[in-house]
């Protein structure tokens, strides 16, 4: 194991089962001597446990546990060549040898880039078993084959096979292969490489999730389904079978791959309704979700654990340039509930909903392989996000959650050659980012979040203390399971569309009372709330015409139910806490009492941590004047600038009201003034979708150009 260094738990190292950059392996022990690994680049226990030359069982302090490295094993390219009724000078030729490591001989595997070049060297150690391969020190994993693409591209075809020998055997027929290193290495940038080339994956016995994996990637791949009683066609060649006939045939046959990933995803889909169907039977799907936080011994207000949730759920979004993802900053003073809050809510979604990333290197969600499409990205603590609002790594982060992709340049040095060439990083999203701190981002961060603060109050403190003592006497369920199917059967129909056809009059109320300039993104983040609620109660929506699923004004009534207050930030520039902190001390110095600290904790039952943030916060905006200039001395504050009115989002029936003065003249009367929202729209759609072209029903006009993302 390298690179390994001491933590707090423990310790962090390379780990051993990928090509890890960033010391992604933790390793811990717990109270019974039990060896705890955490690949944080998402290898599992039995990846890593195989790649040291040990067994799971290993980690158990069992007395009979091997304690040592298993025995060196050998191998030799003339018994390779044997078995596998491979020529030696053929084998020879490309660039295979015979070498000693760690005192056993072991057979050279070169891999080439295009251009011919070593790039990486895998070894193979035995005929069978777990560590039969081990890759050089500072090798990374590769398409094996490389340097024969252009002969490939020219007969207009390639098989993609696992490993090198079957590339071997292939080659051996002058059949045009490339290998992938194992099933769980495939990288989605090889894909790069293989633009303009009809490409086959034989697919072996057991190996389904590695055609799920490429045909993502590629989507003209083809999957030919190993035959009955033939692993692959080194086995084929082995047992006397004309191997390009065989191939010719299953050509013939290949299936699509993306009706392969379709029928896949059909079936998981089917599988998760069945697991999921007290919720998707429910009439409304978000109350399932308050009861099930309540239940798990929340306490007090469930606003911040919802909210929390909906942001969640709005990694599952298809997004068009312009709109955004709820990113999520929970913040408030230690220990005041951020990460009960996140863990509450992360209880009830699927493994694969997110990514966790924990104290680490800033660079670590840069250059691991998590896929991020449409998945949460954890960050446990702020302090581990890229800092500096110059910092690349910083901009990569700011890309990937404005833009969906996160693309990163860095300049890597040749070892062979000593020229500089640029490695462009691409990852696709889109992702949402959830993180805690007891502070504000970077402004340029900050204005990409949802800021969300956590009460300190004693109301909450209060109510907190009995949800634990709940939990004391064994009064807190067990987490539904139910609802985090149903969270994976959402994950799997990922991306939603949705339409908010009310969101013309809504953008133009909040542009009459706005003040701050952030007000765009956070009105991107408003349509994206309202539609997450949307997509929890698909089963009560309507569709329009192109599929996509029709928001309520009931959805936008709930939706400013949770955030209304929070939204006066972004209108006003002012928080209903700092409101509160300013009025306090204009009510002070009104009676002749000098406005400290601790008074102001105390009138208004808030950490002093809180009330220090607070008056900060409107001494910046000039809310507040504070007199004192010497370093380190108490506040002297005074009266500043007039608080802004107060002003928030518009209320459900100020959208109605707008809408319908929109639909005057337009064939709405008095008597269908009176209908909801929604029920207006569908007709107005249809007429839009009839006409072709632009009407002289402004309501139809305007869903019409609502719905074509204009």
């Amino acid at each position: 194991i390298q690179d390994v260094r001491r933590t707090n738990g423990g310790w962090q190292a390379r780990c051993p089962a990928h090509e890890d950059e960033h010391a992604s392996l933790s390793i811990a022990k717990s109270g019974d001597d039990k060896i705890l690994l955490k690949c944080f680049g998402g290898c599992s226990v039995e990846e890593i446990v195989h790649s040291l030359g040990l067994r799971v069982r290993d980690l158990f302090p069992d007395g009979n546990r091997h304690t040592t490295a298993p025995p060196p094993l050998g191998l030799t390219l003339e018994e390779l060549a044997k078995v596998k009724k491979l020529q030696l000078d053929s084998l020879k030729n490309w660039g295979c040898s015979t070498q000693k490591l760690g005192g056993a001989r072991v057979v050279r595997i070169p891999y080439g880039a295009p251009d011919g070049e070593e790039i990486a060297v895998r070894y193979r150690c035995a005929l069978s078993g777990p560590n039969r391969f081990r890759w050089k020190k500072g090798s990374k994993v590769h398409l094996y084959g490389l340097w024969r693409l252009e002969e490939f591209r020219k007969a207009g075809w390639c098989l993609l096979v696992e490993g090198e020998s079957d590339c071997w055997t292939a080659w051996s027929y002058d059949l045009p292969a490339l290998g992938i290193p194992g099933k769980s290495t495939w990288k989605a940038e090889w894909s790069s490489y293989l633009e303009g080339i009809d490409l086959y994956l034989w697919q072996e016995p057991d190996a389904q999730d590695l055609v799920l994996r490429v045909g993502r990637d590629i989507s003209n791949l083809k999957v030919i389904v190993a035959p009955e009683g033939v692993k692959d066609i080194s086995e084929a060649h082995i047992q006397g079978q004309s191997v390009p006939a065989l191939i010719d045939s299953l050509k013939r046959k290949a299936t699509p791959a993306s009706k392969i990933i379709q029928l896949h995803k059909d079936h998981h889909i089917q599988e998760l309704a069945k697991q999921s169907q007290p919720i998707l039977g429910s009439q409304d799907p978000f109350e399932d979700v308050k009861e099930a936080i309540l239940a798990m011994g929340y306490g007090g207000d469930t606003t911040p654990a919802l909210v929390t949730y909906l942001a969640l759920t709005s990694r599952l979004l298809s997004m068009r340039p312009g709109s955004m993802p709820v990113h999520l900053l929970l913040t408030g003073q230690a220990s005041a509930g951020k990460s009960f809050t996140l863990n509450c809510v992360l209880n009830l979604l699927p493994e694969e909903a997110y990514h966790e990333i924990a104290a680490g290197s800033p660079r670590v969600l840069i250059y691991d392989d998590a896929d991020l499409r449409h998945k949460a990205v954890i960050f446990g603590e702020a302090d581990s996000l890229p800092a500096g609002e110059d910092n690349p790594a910083a901009s990569a982060i700011r890309n990937l959650l404005q833009d969906h992709e996160l693309h990163y340049d860095v300049t890597v040095k040749d070892k062979h050659t000593g020229e500089y060439s640029v490695k462009r990083i691409r990852k696709p999203g889109p992702s949402m980012l959830v993180t805690t701190s007891t502070r504000r981002l970077g402004y340029q961060l900050d204005t990409r979040v949802f800021t969300l603060e956590i009460e300190d109050s004693r109301e909450k403190i209060r109510a907190a203390l009995a949800a634990q003592a709940q939990a004391e006497v064994g009064n807190v369920k067990q987490v539904n399971e139910s609802l985090i199917a149903y969270q994976a059967y959402l994950q799997a129909q990922a991306p939603w569309e949705v339409v908010v056809p009310f969101a013309e009059p809504l953008s133009e109320l909040i542009a009459t009372r706005a003040t701050a300039p952030r007000i765009l993104r956070d009105f991107a983040r408003l349509l994206s709330l309202v539609k997450s609620l949307t997509v929890l109660r698909h089963m009560n929506r309507e569709r329009d015409s192109k599929g996509r699923l029709i928001a309520t004004i009931e959805d936008y009534e709930t939706i400013f139910e949770l955030v209304g207050p929070m939204y006066e930030t972004t209108i006003s520039g002012v928080t209903e806490g700092i409101r509160q902190i300013v009025h306090e001390v204009v009510h002070l110095l009104k009676k002749g009492a000098r406005p400290t600290q601790g008074e102001l904790a105390k009138r208004l039952g808030l950490n002093r941590g809180t009330v220090n943030r607070r008056v900060h916060a409107a001494i910046r905006q000039g809310w507040l004047v504070n007199t004192e200039n010497r370093k380190g001395y108490p506040w002297q504050l005074e009266v500043g600038e007039p608080l802004p009115e107060k002003e928030g989002l518009p209320t459900p029936q100020e959208i109605k009201e707008a809408w319908c003065e929109r639909c005057d003249g337009a064939g709405v009367t008095e008597r269908n003034r009176s209908l909801p929202l929604e029920d207006l729209i569908p007709d107005a759609t249809e007429r839009s979708e009839e006409e072709g072209i632009l009407s002289d029903n402004p309501l139809a006009d305007q869903v019409k150009l609502y719905q074509g993302e204009l």
